[in-house]
């Protein structure tokens, strides 16, 4: 999936509206990028990614 389908996905699953999907899930990005670009090696890396989508799914 490209970023435009994904943001329009999302929009779709949420009720929420494309700008602000597209707003939030930018949001997202940088701070997962800012943690990973944090992480010592692949592993601390993944460590963090996954427990970042364990938070999404168990909300």
């Amino acid at each position: 999936m490209n970023n435009t389908e994904v943001v329009t996905k999302v929009a779709e699953e949420s009720g929420v509206n494309v700008e602000d999907c597209q707003k939030v899930l930018d949001a997202f990005e940088d701070v997962l990028s800012t943690e990973l670009s944090q992480s010592k090696d692949v592993r601390s890396a993944f460590d963090k990614v996954y427990k970042v989508l364990h938070v999404f799914k168990n909300k």
